[in-house]
């Protein structure tokens, strides 16, 4: 089977599936044309998306395969994602549902995701350190790629930074 992918009004780019060229040659090429907002949000994003979701689940199959899932979801509605006032934040928001349903069904508590730091913060906080902390993201970063401004990705790492202290100080720690 081929794809072929393109820019509205650009010739198509053809790429084939590895399967035998007597298959190929039976079948007509689908051609798929993607709006060039959609494919530029996700050469912006599908990186980070994907480094994050490692962090969260620690699969690194899982991840691509919850990656191309919520970028597939994406283009499904990306008339409604566009017009949003915040198109990052819709897809932060189905990125973490479909990271919370395969942890559910992989037999992970809601409340006890893989990740450490979701064990003890809030969703929001958490996502804040991972990606401040581990990913090494500044908060104009972070924030972009939540779909929310900087200040609100401060607030959260000065409210889990708190919580971790508090959290420390109960166990005894100095």
């Amino acid at each position: 089977m081929f794809l072929s992918l393109r820019r509205r009004g650009e010739p198509p780019v053809r790429a084939s599936s590895p399967q035998r060229a007597a298959d190929r040659v039976r079948g007509p090429a689908i051609e798929l044309a993607l709006p060039l907002e959609y494919t530029a949000f996700c050469l912006l994003y599908q990186e980070r998306y994907l480094h994050y979701t490692r962090e969260r689940v620690q699969d690194a199959w899982m991840s691509q395969q919850l990656v191309e899932a919520v970028l597939g979801n994406l283009v499904t509605i990306w008339p409604a994602v566009i017009s949003s006032p915040r198109p990052a934040a819709v897809a932060w928001r189905l990125l973490d549902a479909l990271i919370s349903s395969a942890l559910r069904s992989h037999g992970h508590a809601v409340a006890q995701p893989v990740d450490a730091v979701h064990q003890v913060l809030p969703p929001a906080q958490a996502d804040a350190v991972i990606l401040r902390c581990r990913l090494h993201l500044s908060e104009a970063q972070a924030a972009e790629l939540m779909g929310v401004e900087a200040p609100a990705v401060a607030s959260q790492l000065r409210m889990a930074q708190r919580a971790l202290e508090a959290e420390k100080a109960a166990f005894g720690g100095a």
